[in-house]
Order: C-alpha cells, then sequence, then structure tokens
C-alpha cells in the first residue's frame, strides 16, 4: 500500500479530528526534515467510518490485515508466500498480535486478544493467526461494501440507535450525518432518477435497460442517501454486491471526463438533497 493506510481506532472521547490532526502534521514534519523536503505528504482529508464494535470490528481489522497481500503481485501466489509476507509485513501490527518477538512496545495488544480470542496468550495468539490466515486461501470479504449512508459500517440497530444519537443542530457541514438524519427510500431515489432522464423507475431495476447511465445513478444515490447496504441496493437492480460497486466505480470514471453527465447527476443529487434536508 504505497499511497495510503488505514487505521482502526478506538475513540472514548469522541476526538478523532483531534487526533488525526496532530497525527498528520507531526508525521509530516518529521517525514519532511528526515529526507530534507517541504510541502504536504498526504493529499485531502481523511476519511472515517463508526464501526460497529459488536458485528464488525473482528472482520474488519481482518481485512486491513490482509490489505498488504490484496494486490497484483499476489494473485497467484500460494498460501506459504502469502503468510510469510505478512508475518514480516513492517507496516502493519497483525505480527504483533500473532508473535511476541514481532511486538511494537508503543502498542497496547491485550485489548483485542482477550475480547475476540480469550486473551494475551499462546493459544489466543494462535487462534488470532488462524482467524486470519484463514481467509487468504477463500476470497477475502469486504466489510466496507456494507457501509451505509458512507459514514457507518453497522447493523441496522447499530444504525438506528447513531441516528437517535445525533443533535438535531450543529451539524450541517457533514453532509453524511444530514443524510443519517433523513434517509430517503429507493423508491423516491429511483422516482427522482427516473422523472430527470424522461425513463420509467421500474426501467432502472432492469438489468437489460436502455438507461444505463441513469441505472448507475440511481445505483450510487441509493448508496449515499438511503439506508441500504450495497448487498440489498444489488437486491433492489437484480444484482450482487460486487456489481453495484463496479457500476459505482464506472459512474464515477465517466463523470470525471463527461461533463454533460456529470451535469445531469449533479442536478439529480441536488433534488435528492432537497429531500434530504426536509421532513421525512
Amino acid at each position: 500500500m504505497t499511497n495510503h493506510f488505514h487505521l482502526l481506532i478506538q475513540t472514548p472521547h469522541a476526538n478523532l479530528s483531534e487526533f488525526m490532526r496532530h497525527f498528520l502534521v507531526t508525521y509530516t514534519v518529521r517525514f519532511n526534515r528526515r529526507n530534507g523536503r517541504t510541502g504536504h505528504v498526504f493529499q485531502g482529508r481523511f476519511k472515517s467510518l463508526l464501526v460497529d464494535e459488536d458485528e464488525y470490528l473482528l472482520p474488519l481489522s481482518r481485512y486491513i490485515h490482509l490489505n498488504p497481500i490484496r494486490t497484483s503481485r499476489f494473485k497467484e501466489a500460494d498460501f506459504p508466500t502469502k503468510s510469510e509476507y505478512l508475518k514480516n509485513y513492517p507496516w502493519s501490527t497483525f505480527a504483533g498480535y500473532c508473535y511476541l518477538r514481532k511486538r511494537n512496545k508503543n502498542i497496547d495488544y491485550g485489548w483485542f486478544l482477550s475480547t475476540y480470542f480469550g486473551g494475551d496468550t499462546a493459544k489466543g495468539r494462535r487462534q488470532c493467526r488462524e482467524y486470519v490466515y484463514h481467509a487468504i486461501e477463500g476470497e477475502i470479504e469486504n466489510p466496507f461494501e456494507e457501509v451505509v449512508h458512507q459514514s457507518i459500517l453497522g447493523t441496522a440497530d447499530f444504525v438506528q440507535w447513531v441516528r437517535q444519537k445525533l443533535p438535531l443542530k450543529g451539524q450541517r457541514e457533514v453532509p453524511s450525518l444530514k443524510k443519517l438524519q433523513h434517509d430517503i427510500s429507493v423508491e423516491r431515489i429511483l422516482g427522482v432518477v427516473a422523472k430527470a432522464g424522461n425513463a420509467a423507475a421500474e426501467d432502472l431495476r432492469d438489468r437489460k435497460t436502455k438507461h444505463k447511465d441513469l441505472r448507475e445513478m440511481a445505483m450510487e444515490l441509493c448508496y449515499r442517501y438511503s439506508n441500504c447496504k450495497q448487498k440489498e441496493i444489488g437486491a433492489i437492480f437484480g444484482v450482487d454486491y460486487s456489481t453495484v460497486s463496479q457500476s459505482r466505480a464506472r459512474l464515477k470514471t465517466k463523470l470525471k471526463s463527461i461533463r454533460k453527465l456529470k451535469k445531469q447527476f449533479q442536478r439529480i443529487q441536488e433534488q435528492i438533497d432537497k429531500l434530504s434536508n426536509s421532513k421525512i
């Protein structure tokens, strides 16, 4: 991973932004000083998700630990090659959870091992290693496909609990929180997209529709504004969740190069934003 990194962080004091600002500034200063350079090291603001600890923290941690081998370099590699690479990968905490000699003195490994594997013992470390390695030989499930409102990874009950905790005012500057407070039904989103493109809502559900761009826009907007995960969106459109992800990626590419399509998408999004800001 040469262009990004993942951090899975517990924030008892809800001060993630303050921590990230300090972390990124400190790293940038030291990196520039060590390499005799100036200017930015990181591009843009960090992205964050609120994670349901009970249901998603464990599989999310596994996905992050396996990220170094989710590249074309290891596509045809065998299990020993992949496992050995993970064991010796220097930019991950994974090895420290499994091998005492690989530990970093600045990291507390006890909480995670105690919570999910019975303790920071030889047995617990072995179970942690087996849990991660088991996914090497099979398909690595991507928990990010289950994200709701571009901001939450959790069950429906967890999303509802978060919604109840949100303040009624003072969050206008955070678009994802606005959408979370007033999610919009898939039917309403389909209606807006279909009307904008002079099509019928049912046409957008049809896999063989001639309105391919509208269908992709509908998937993207359902992901952004509805309370549905990609798997649920896929069921509505008659495809699996990976196809939804691919369709959204294709649309993103098109929006960068086709000005007319970008303007149409922006107009539709503005209409849905109005619905999101109204009482539903």
